[in-house]
Protein backbone atom coordinates (compact mmCIF):
# COMPACT_ATOMS: atom_id res chain seq x y z
CA UNK A 1 0.00 0.00 0.00
CA UNK A 2 1.85 3.13 1.21
CA UNK A 3 5.39 2.75 2.47
CA UNK A 4 6.97 4.91 5.16
CA UNK A 5 9.11 6.93 2.77
CA UNK A 6 6.12 7.88 0.65
CA UNK A 7 4.22 8.82 3.80
CA UNK A 8 7.11 10.97 5.02
CA UNK A 9 7.46 12.80 1.68
CA UNK A 10 3.69 13.18 1.45
CA UNK A 11 3.48 14.66 4.95
CA UNK A 12 6.28 17.15 4.37
CA UNK A 13 4.95 18.19 0.98
CA UNK A 14 1.38 18.54 2.32
CA UNK A 15 2.38 20.67 5.28
CA UNK A 16 4.39 22.95 2.97
CA UNK A 17 1.41 23.37 0.65
CA UNK A 18 -0.83 24.01 3.66
CA UNK A 19 1.60 26.64 4.95
CA UNK A 20 1.66 28.36 1.57
CA UNK A 21 -2.13 28.31 1.48
CA UNK A 22 -2.14 29.69 5.05
CA UNK A 23 -0.53 32.90 3.84
CA UNK A 24 -3.03 33.53 1.02
CA UNK A 25 -6.11 34.35 3.17
CA UNK A 26 -4.23 37.17 4.84
CA UNK A 27 -5.11 39.09 1.68
CA UNK A 28 -8.89 39.42 2.03
CA UNK A 29 -9.61 39.01 -1.70
CA UNK A 30 -7.89 35.61 -1.73
CA UNK A 31 -9.63 34.06 1.27
CA UNK A 32 -12.24 32.11 -0.69
CA UNK A 33 -9.70 30.96 -3.25
CA UNK A 34 -7.36 29.71 -0.54
CA UNK A 35 -10.11 27.71 1.17
CA UNK A 36 -11.23 26.21 -2.15
CA UNK A 37 -7.64 25.20 -2.95
CA UNK A 38 -7.25 23.74 0.53
CA UNK A 39 -10.44 21.69 0.31
CA UNK A 40 -10.25 20.39 -3.25
CA UNK A 41 -6.97 20.96 -5.07
CA UNK A 42 -4.20 19.86 -2.68
CA UNK A 43 -4.42 16.12 -3.37
CA UNK A 44 -4.75 16.33 -7.18
CA UNK A 45 -1.75 18.65 -7.25
CA UNK A 46 0.27 16.26 -5.10
CA UNK A 47 -0.76 13.20 -7.13
CA UNK A 48 0.12 14.82 -10.44
CA UNK A 49 3.41 16.14 -9.07
CA UNK A 50 4.35 12.78 -7.54
CA UNK A 51 3.58 11.06 -10.83
CA UNK A 52 5.68 13.64 -12.67
CA UNK A 53 8.73 13.09 -10.46
CA UNK A 54 8.06 9.33 -10.47
CA UNK A 55 7.38 8.79 -6.78
CA UNK A 56 4.11 7.09 -7.75
CA UNK A 57 4.27 4.68 -10.69
CA UNK A 58 0.57 4.05 -11.24
CA UNK A 59 -2.69 5.54 -10.08
CA UNK A 60 -4.14 2.78 -7.93
CA UNK A 61 -7.60 3.80 -6.72
CA UNK A 62 -7.04 2.74 -3.12
CA UNK A 63 -3.63 4.39 -2.92
CA UNK A 64 -4.98 7.63 -4.38
CA UNK A 65 -7.84 7.75 -1.88
CA UNK A 66 -5.43 7.27 1.01
CA UNK A 67 -2.98 9.84 -0.36
CA UNK A 68 -5.84 12.29 -0.87
CA UNK A 69 -7.12 11.90 2.67
CA UNK A 70 -3.69 12.19 4.27
CA UNK A 71 -2.63 15.16 2.17
CA UNK A 72 -5.90 16.98 2.82
CA UNK A 73 -5.77 16.53 6.58
CA UNK A 74 -2.09 17.45 6.91
CA UNK A 75 -2.44 20.45 4.59
CA UNK A 76 -5.28 21.72 6.78
CA UNK A 77 -3.09 21.45 9.87
CA UNK A 78 -0.26 23.28 8.06
CA UNK A 79 -2.75 25.95 7.00
CA UNK A 80 -3.87 26.40 10.60
CA UNK A 81 -0.33 26.57 12.00
CA UNK A 82 0.51 29.48 9.71
CA UNK A 83 -2.77 31.36 9.31
CA UNK A 84 -4.02 31.61 12.90
CA UNK A 85 -0.86 33.01 14.54
CA UNK A 86 -0.21 35.52 11.74
CA UNK A 87 -3.83 36.68 11.70
CA UNK A 88 -3.78 36.99 15.50
CA UNK A 89 -0.63 39.11 15.39
CA UNK A 90 -2.06 41.30 12.62
CA UNK A 91 -5.24 41.79 14.62
CA UNK A 92 -3.29 42.77 17.74
CA UNK A 93 -0.98 45.19 15.92
CA UNK A 94 -3.23 46.79 13.33
CA UNK A 95 -6.70 46.16 14.87
CA UNK A 96 -7.99 44.76 11.57
CA UNK A 97 -11.70 44.12 11.93
CA UNK A 98 -11.74 41.14 9.57
CA UNK A 99 -9.46 39.23 11.96
CA UNK A 100 -11.36 40.02 15.18
CA UNK A 101 -12.75 36.47 15.29
CA UNK A 102 -9.17 35.14 15.61
CA UNK A 103 -8.81 36.95 18.93
CA UNK A 104 -12.05 35.35 20.13
CA UNK A 105 -10.80 31.92 19.07
CA UNK A 106 -7.53 32.28 20.94
CA UNK A 107 -9.33 33.32 24.11
CA UNK A 108 -11.42 30.13 23.81
CA UNK A 109 -8.67 27.64 23.01
CA UNK A 110 -11.00 24.76 23.82
CA UNK A 111 -12.92 25.65 20.67
CA UNK A 112 -9.90 25.91 18.35
CA UNK A 113 -8.69 22.32 18.68
CA UNK A 114 -12.00 20.64 17.80
CA UNK A 115 -12.55 23.17 15.01
CA UNK A 116 -9.17 22.33 13.46
CA UNK A 117 -9.83 18.61 13.91
CA UNK A 118 -13.21 18.69 12.17
CA UNK A 119 -11.95 21.00 9.44
CA UNK A 120 -9.13 18.54 8.83
CA UNK A 121 -11.66 15.74 8.51
CA UNK A 122 -13.70 17.75 5.99
CA UNK A 123 -10.53 18.56 4.06
CA UNK A 124 -9.49 14.90 4.10
CA UNK A 125 -12.86 13.78 2.74
CA UNK A 126 -13.04 16.38 0.00
CA UNK A 127 -9.42 15.87 -1.03
CA UNK A 128 -9.97 12.13 -1.06
CA UNK A 129 -12.85 12.65 -3.46
CA UNK A 130 -10.67 14.90 -5.65
CA UNK A 131 -7.95 12.26 -5.65
CA UNK A 132 -10.55 9.68 -6.65
CA UNK A 133 -11.56 11.83 -9.63
CA UNK A 134 -7.94 12.23 -10.72
CA UNK A 135 -7.27 8.50 -10.39
CA UNK A 136 -10.44 7.68 -12.31
CA UNK A 137 -9.53 10.14 -15.06
CA UNK A 138 -6.03 8.73 -15.51
CA UNK A 139 -7.35 5.17 -15.38
CA UNK A 140 -9.87 6.11 -18.09
CA UNK A 141 -7.09 7.59 -20.26
CA UNK A 142 -4.92 4.50 -19.74
CA UNK A 143 -7.75 2.19 -20.84
CA UNK A 144 -8.51 4.28 -23.91
CA UNK A 145 -4.88 4.16 -25.05
CA UNK A 146 -4.98 0.38 -25.13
Amino acid sequence: MINKELLKVLSIFSIIIGAILGVLPLIPALTGIAFFLLLFIVSPFILIYFKHIKIIEDYNMEKCLIIGAISGAIACVGFTLIYFPIAFILQLIFKINSFIWIKVLFTNIGFVIPMVFFTSIISAISNSFSAFLIAYYFEFIKQNKQ
